[in-house]
């Protein structure tokens, strides 16, 4: 399984960089020798084995813990520095580790501050892994996302769960040397395809901090030095790098695939990077965190771009993806519905009591996901989450609806469509923030009066041009934060 086979692989790339964080690099044989030493610490210090979190932001005591962790036979908890320490203590609270691996301290856990583990992962005296403890059932990550109470839900994914996934994405991506590059923090579900396909290949790990992301110069000299070979992205920060004509073959000569996932990929942005890197394979993929990162995948063609025609895929050959209605009635080809998975990526559940949206389908373990979407000619098509519908002025209202029609007036490179609301919880405006096209000349009013001309009265936005739309720490497109100042 994929655990042995990283073992395999990091014995045969010693010499090889393993690892490149802020200029610093390093290479397989260190990065053996850091994992050792943090399994023996687990061993002796975690004996009952219970989950550990590891908090930081994307150094290599990080990466070096999560597999030595596995090794040892206990999951992990990947948490960045950016998150609020108010969440991360709910998240203490949730799981109950013994122990933290990091610079947080809570009273319910021993930790191994930053410059300890350092001190310690550098010992050369050290002994190799003695054997494998995880079992293809047992959890090997935990990963956090939003809850609707407020208390973060821990995804628990599987050993299996994982091996299934990497064995599908070293079918799907053909680049087998040089360099993977990393764009999300690791408490992001999106670096699982990066964090375990570099290892898994033995090839070596870039990755772009977040300081570095903020300054264009920086990233711009730091993408150039990567001499990626693969990239993983979510679309909006591909859409960030576009904005600068140096994010082309030039700077990055060696790339020769971009996986996306994450968000919905727009025809405008796979056509841009098309035009700047000759060859470039696009693959776009989608998935929840509760189906271990992405469970489809699809090779973006020039007549899908051509055609405004972007699917998010055909299933991995070991998960089923039903379109059902409310009643869990399967819907026809062509017909829009939640998007139901069911197989071998649909993780373990919630910790806790919690079930969630997993539930039994046609005998199998399924997950709902609140995602709308649709087949069509056998492909997957993503529309929009489910939770997109809102309540305004008396009128259920689609914001996909408001959307799509904006992207009709042809001068509109990107749209999002909010609901603003009240303390109560009761939407007060529909504001629709807009990029357009290169070369396009127009303002608020002239836009406003466009979209009249397509949608009826009380569905018509409030209209906010903007150059660059504002990310997340996932980078995804930060909705709380365009709303801000409105």
């Amino acid at each position: 399984m994929l655990l042995e086979n990283i073992l395999k692989q990091i014995k045969e790339h010693q010499e090889q960089i393993a690892y490149t964080v802020n200029s610093k690099r390093y290479t397989y044989k260190e990065f053996y020798k850091y994992v050792c030493n943090i399994y023996w610490l687990l061993l002796e210090k975690n004996n009952k084995k219970k989950p550990v979190l590891v908090y930081g932001h994307k150094d290599v005591y990080m990466k070096a813990t999560f597999l030595a962790c596995s090794l040892a036979g206990m999951a992990y908890i990947p948490v960045d520095v950016s998150f609020p320490e108010d969440r991360i203590n709910k998240i203490i609270d949730e799981v109950n580790p013994d122990l933290i691996i990091g610079n947080f301290e809570n009273k319910l856990a021993n930790t191994i501050t930053q410059t300890e583990i350092e001190e310690l992962m550098n010992k050369d005296n050290f002994k190799d892994i003695e054997k494998i403890y995880l079992k293809p059932e047992d959890v090997y990550y935990i990963i956090f996302t939003s809850g609707s109470t407020g208390i973060p839900k821990g995804v628990q994914v599987t050993y299996k769960n994982l091996d299934s996934c990497i064995n599908w994405l070293q079918k799907i991506i053909d680049v087998k040397e040089g360099t993977v590059l990393n764009q999300g923090v690791f408490s992001f579900d999106l670096t699982v395809a990066d964090l375990y396909y570099s290892l898994a290949n033995g090839i070596e790990h870039f990755v772009i901090e977040k300081q570095t992301q903020s300054d264009f110069n920086k990233l711009f000299e730091t993408l150039k030095s990567s001499n990626a070979t693969l990239a993983v992205f979510t679309p909006s920060f591909a859409d960030l790098l576009l904005l600068d004509k140096s994010f082309n073959q030039e700077t990055m000569p060696n790339l020769k695939t971009i996986l996306f996932c994450g968000e919905k990929l727009l025809a405008g942005t796979a056509k841009k990077i098309q035009e700047r890197f000759k060859n470039i394979k696009i693959i776009n993929s989608y998935g929840p965190t509760e189906c271990t990162f992405a469970i489809t995948s699809i090779e973006i063609t020039q007549k899908m771009i051509e055609e405004n025609d972007i699917p998010i895929g055909i299933a991995k050959s070991d998960v089923k993806i039903y379109i059902v209605d409310e009643n869990l009635q399967e819907q026809r080809s062509g017909e829009t519905g939640e998007i139901l998975i069911t197989g071998k990526s649909v993780a373990k559940g919630y910790i806790g009591e919690n079930k969630g949206k997993f539930i039994i389908y046609k005998g199998e373990n399924a997950y709902l996901t609140g995602d709308i979407g649709y087949f069509k000619n056998g492909k997957l098509y993503y529309v929009a989450r489910k939770d997109k519908q809102i309540k305004y002025k008396g009128y259920r209202i689609e914001l996909l609806d408001i959307e799509e029609n904006l992207y009709k007036l042809g001068y509109v490179e990107k749209a999002v469509a909010v609901a603003k609301q009240n303390k109560e919880g009761k939407v007060t405006k529909i504001i629709a923030f807009i990029k357009l096209k290169e070369n396009a000349i127009k303002n608020e009013i002239e836009i406003k009066k466009d979209i009249s001309t397509k949608l009826p009265q009380y569905m018509c936005p409030t209209i906010k041009i903007i150059e660059r739309f504002p990310l997340n720490r996932n980078g995804k497109i930060d909705e709380k934060k365009l709303t801000e100042n409105v």
